[in-house]
């Protein structure tokens, strides 16, 4: 269940997401369209490397709670260096 009883709403998106790593790698903070977020445990984390027809995709995918309460699912894009956010889950 979402925040106020209502039913689980996931926002799906591809947006560009500036984050901060920690020492051993591990995503601390990431900056949200309202502003930097604290991330307070990585949930899962899984690797996607698969050659298409046209380009390789290299992404290392994770799951993370952040300070709000909300879920989010970030990708690393290790072709291209980028961090993206992929979906939000209330």
């Amino acid at each position: 269940m979402g925040r106020g009883g209502g039913a689980a709403v996931t926002e799906l998106f591809d947006l560009p997401v500036e984050v901060r790593l920690g020492g051993d790698g591990r995503v601390e903070a990431l900056r949200l369209p309202e502003g930097w977020r604290v991330v307070t445990r990585t949930l899962n984390r899984w690797l996607v490397e698969i050659d298409w027809w046209r380009e390789p995709v290299r992404r290392d995918y994770r799951r993370c709670l952040v300070r709000s309460g909300d879920c989010v699912e970030l990708y690393h894009d290790l072709e291209t260096d980028a961090w993206h956010l992929a979906r939000r889950y209330d």
